[in-house]
């Protein structure tokens, strides 16, 4: 075993918890697993009781009542569709995004100075390992002071779907044989590029249109991508004289960089449409 300190660095978003739930119960024993990192201020103590009081009592719940679904999004405002697929999936997950013991709050810009200074005092004795789950893009330092040791979990195939929902986006297209490229999860390092770092991982979804609809089969991203996250960074510990060298995507075939604001609600609405008409139309193509 690996016995580097390591970190993981997460959003607080109902997303999120279902990592850290996973995260806590692979390496929540190990001593040289250093905390959870968020991208938050340091919330009141009542609040971060009510999240953990409420994962406790609806953990695996998959059907919310309107109470409940309310005392849920009291706790974690402005939850999407995706958000609200995994819950119908898998349930609330065990532990909050802020439930872990040794919790850390860098604030909301991870590019700060307070982030810079605590990275800087992390980094003091030996360059700690971070895996990261946020939609904050880091500046150089932190690929620095972690000797490039940054990894990220993306919710699609790269290089072909960089960015923040690129499988909305390229299902807009109604392009089939695109959406089937795109559609899947990719572990990789962090470089000073978007999604642009060399691949470690990369599975591809078989059939994407066995599902309700696109959030459905992005519920079922998700949870498939926290769980090779959770694998890849388990052989990456296991081996104290190698880190895996990874693999350079080729420019030549780098999809669009979507951003977060790109992804109105008119667009959600025209991702969700185009999903179901491809499903249709290849269903009706083996049928």
């Amino acid at each position: 075993m690996n016995h580097k300190k390591f970190y993981l660095l997460v959003d607080t978003n109902i997303l999120c918890s279902y990592l850290v739930s996973k995260w806590i119960e692979a390496f929540g024993d190990l001593p040289n697993f250093q905390g959870v990192i968020v991208k938050e201020k340091v919330q009141p103590e009542s609040l971060l009781k009510a999240r953990n009081a409420f994962h406790a009592q609806y953990s695996g719940q998959k059907h919310l009542t309107d109470e409940i679904y309310q005392a849920l999004t009291d706790l974690y405002p402005n939850i999407e569709p995706t958000e609200q697929a995994m819950i119908e999936r898998d349930g609330i997950a065990p532990y909050s995004s802020t439930g872990y013991s040794q919790t850390i709050f860098l604030g909301d810009n991870l590019n700060g100075v307070y982030a810079k200074e605590w990275l800087i005092e992390a980094s003091k004795d030996s360059a700690p390992l971070i895996f990261v789950c946020v939609t904050q893009i880091l500046k150089p330092w932190w690929i620095e002071m972690t000797q490039s040791q940054l990894f990220n979990c993306h919710s699609a195939i790269l290089p072909y779907g960089r960015g923040m929902y690129s499988v909305e986006n390229i299902a807009i297209l109604q392009d089939v044989n695109k959406f089937r490229e795109v559609v899947g999860v990719t572990i990789h390092y962090i470089d000073q590029g978007v999604d642009t770092g060399l691949i470690i991982k990369s599975q591809r979804i078989i059939d994407p249109f066995q599902f309700d609809s696109i959030w459905a089969l992005k519920a079922y991203s998700y949870l498939f991508e926290f769980d090779l996250y959770v694998k890849t960074a388990q052989e990456i510990l296991a081996d104290s004289q190698t880190i895996p060298a990874g693999i350079s995507p080729n420019p030549e075939l780098q999809g669009l960089n979507y951003r977060i604001k790109e992804l109105t609600l008119e667009k959600q609405r025209q991702a969700e449409k185009a999903y179901l008409m491809m499903k249709k139309k290849e269903e009706n193509r083996f049928s």
